[in-house]
């Protein structure tokens, strides 16, 4: 989804949610049965709500966020330069 949502296809994103089984969107475990917050679950609580409103602009700045705090982690912020995401095309 993140990647379907930085190349600016937000219907294939939006399709991938909707095909994501019920207990993925719950934060289910499916292989235990048990509710557990994950990584997983919550990346998508995070960009579901605004991909499926259509809100590039809030998209942008979350792919943002985590591009940034992946780059600090790794340490490589002294050589990294930020770009916009093809999404971010036609945004003021």
């Amino acid at each position: 989804m993140p990647v379907d949502i930085a190349l600016r296809d937000l219907d294939a994103a939006r399709r991938v949610w909707h095909r994501l089984p019920q207990s993925y969107r719950d934060g289910l475990n499916p292989a235990d049965g048990s509710c557990f917050r994950t990584r997983w679950s919550e990346m998508h609580d995070t960009i579901v709500e605004p991909l499926l409103a259509d809100d590039r602009a809030a998209l942008a700045r979350i792919l943002h966020g985590w591009e940034a705090d992946n780059i600090r982690r790794a340490g490589y912020e002294p050589y990294w330069d930020p770009t916009p995401f093809p999404l971010e095309a036609g945004l003021g």
